[in-house]
């Protein structure tokens, strides 16, 4: 993801923070940017920098999951959700949402993958459709709901990642690049095997 304008701004200050609170010197770049970034393109993005015993990510996708009422399509790479989580995915697809999980086949943590692959009954029953990837790694972290609202980040769908991590997500309000986000999905989906009960 490629960003700019004050949303740039608001990322090099984020890494600040956690550079500064893992003990390095304040960066001497730190000002990179001017404290006065003039707005770049017409996309609305929202920075949100989580950090420990903060849940801005959290909530924030929450929230995400609550409003969409048509689809909530999501890529991840290590599903641990909270079980409120897991709650919101099955509201969703019970209420006639289409709700997909891309997750992957094989990981760098067999112990998360397995975890997950503990919660996919509950999820299949509820009508959550569930994939895993067959290709190469899978790493990626994003939501797309509805077509309109679009979150690629840092953080997992675990507890650790949403609680206890230095993590930083981008929300995004576009329909163009929920389409296209949508499109990426449908075209990852091709590499991928659906999981059913």
């Amino acid at each position: 993801v490629a960003i700019g304008g004050p949303a740039a701004r608001a990322l090099e200050g984020a890494f600040g923070r956690a550079w500064t609170f893992a003990g390095g010197a304040s960066p001497d770049d730190a000002n990179e940017l001017p404290p006065d970034v003039e707005e770049a393109g017409d996309t609305a993005v929202r920075v949100v920098a989580t950090e420990p015993g903060r849940e801005r990510a959290y909530r924030t996708i929450d929230l995400m999951l609550g409003v969409a009422g048509e689809r909530i399509w999501v890529t991840e790479a290590y599903l641990a959700a909270p079980q409120r989580m897991y709650q919101a995915f099955q509201d969703a697809a019970r209420d006639g949402a289409d709700v997909r999980l891309l997750l992957p086949g094989s990981s760098d943590l067999p112990t998360i993958r397995n975890f997950a692959r503990v919660g996919y009954r509950p999820l299949l029953r509820a009508g959550v459709r569930i994939w895993e990837w067959t290709g190469p790694m899978l790493h990626a972290k994003t939501i797309v709901a509805d077509r309109h609202w679009t979150r690629v980040g840092s953080s997992n769908l675990n507890a650790s990642s949403l609680l206890a991590n230095w993590e930083l997500d981008i929300f995004i309000d576009d329909e163009a690049i929920g389409e296209a986000m949508e499109q990426q999905f449908r075209l990852d989906l091709t590499m991928a095997r659906e999981v059913l009960l």
